[in-house]
């Protein structure tokens, strides 16, 4: 996650906008929005960094369910979106 904060733009952007939360998913640290950080990714959201690929965030909803699937650039990656969307993803409690 660190190399991902150290990125110029959507990077910067999350690192000043979140904070490290208690929990791990899949071996990854989750990240908590204080604030927008960008159109997807709002206040309360939750996002961790891909741990197989890191080349991808998984964001969640303040109640645990899965949003979407952005790229390191902050696009939305609309093909693992759906895959992610058809296992019923969501983090733990």
């Amino acid at each position: 996650m660190g190399e991902f904060f150290k990125q110029s733009g959507f990077g910067e952007a999350a690192k000043e906008s979140s904070q490290k939360t208690s929990k791990i998913y899949q071996g990854q640290t989750v990240y908590k929005a204080s604030s927008d950080v960008s159109e997807n990714i709002r206040k309360g959201d939750q996002f961790y960094l891909d741990g197989e690929h890191k080349n991808h965030l998984e964001v969640f909803d303040k109640r645990n369910k899965f949003i979407h699937v952005l790229n390191l650039d902050g696009s939305i990656n609309i093909d693992k979106t759906k895959k992610a969307s058809a296992e019923g993803r969501t983090l733990p409690k």
